[in-house]
């Protein structure tokens, strides 16, 4: 792990890449609603801005990949163990 953080960090837009994905993808897990084709850009160029504190904060040694990690990994088991209780529920309700 530590090489995979050399190299974030000698490569800055790399490590800012990474971090917007990671972002991106626990705000499209987490809180995306349907939204007209502009709203969603906006709502990304602002994730996009947003996520210039995260890398600064990331080239400060905090960290902030580890955490996006964890965030993902919680909140994608937390999606998963929901849809499985709706399967489950969903038979009883049509009864």
């Amino acid at each position: 792990m530590e090489s995979i953080h050399d190299f974030l960090r000698q490569t800055p837009w790399a490590g800012y890449l990474t971090i917007l994905v990671l972002t991106a993808t626990v705000y499209k897990i987490a809180f995306a609603r349907k939204l007209p084709i502009l709203k969603s850009l906006v709502v990304y160029i602002v994730l996009a801005l947003g996520c210039i504190l995260f890398w600064l904060m990331y080239i400060l040694l905090f960290p902030i990949l580890e955490i996006l990690l964890v965030t993902l990994v919680l909140i994608a088991a937390a999606r998963i163990r929901m849809a499985m209780g709706n399967r489950k529920t969903q038979p009883e309700k049509g009864e």
